[in-house]
């Protein structure tokens, strides 16, 4: 895969955790070398990410956690803030306004309020890097934390005729376009976020479908 480093304003900064119980999935999946591969897909999602910003920079600087975790964890989360007991693929919690939007977890119900964030996350006993590549992060204001299944990321990966990394980049690019202030709540809202996130990635050289979809609900 492509991952060229974009010359263009850093308007969000990444933050990724990985919960230790995913770590052996990633590494087999993703085929990075052991030594580096934490630092390679903090790399990729980054890169992602400033694709995204290049052509519409936030206001100023934010910093974004990423946090790459198992079924049962993001079930809990799934079932404390949206009431649903099932695991999901992706939550989005915004902590900053954006451009005067309201922020919405990514099914459309509030969040938790500004500023609180959900309990145990992220987890501290999972593998972090807390430099995103070239920029400190420390002093950012925190635009939200996005929550992905590992787990279920690679049940639907190949539903979305994805490998690994490129459905686990859309689910980043999802959440955080969520972030951003953007809904799915309609056909043609749903469609706009795919169209944005898929033509972004496959400017990085990632296989990206505009057509994809959640499928957690039918696996």
């Amino acid at each position: 895969m492509m991952n060229p480093s974009m010359p263009c304003p850093r308007s969000l900064s990444v933050v990724l955790q990985v919960a230790p119980e995913v770590v052996p999935l990633l590494q087999t999946k993703l085929g990075y070398a052991e030594t580096e591969w934490l630092q390679r897909l903090n790399d990729a999602v980054q890169a992602a990410i400033d694709a995204l910003t290049a052509d519409a920079p936030l206001p100023h600087a934010y910093e974004v956690a990423l946090y790459l975790t198992t079924d049962a964890e993001i079930r809990a989360l799934n079932r404390a803030y949206r009431g649903v007991d099932a695991p999901t693929d992706v939550l989005s919690f915004g902590y900053e306004a954006y451009d005067d939007a309201r922020t919405t977890l990514a099914s459309g119900l509030p969040l938790p309020a500004e500023g609180t964030a959900p309990d145990g996350f992220p987890s501290q006993s999972g593998e972090n890097l807390k430099e995103g590549g070239q920029t400190d992060v420390a002093d950012l204001p925190t635009l939200g934390d996005i929550v992905i299944s590992v787990e279920t990321a690679h049940r639907q990966a190949p539903l979305n005729g994805h490998d690994l990394l490129t459905e686990l980049l859309m689910l980043a690019l999802h959440g955080t376009l969520h972030l951003m202030g953007y809904n799915d709540s309609t056909d043609a809202e749903r469609a706009a976020m795919n169209r944005r996130a898929a033509s972004v990635l496959r400017t990085l050289g990632y296989p990206a479908r505009e057509e994809w979809h959640s499928h957690y609900e039918k696996s």
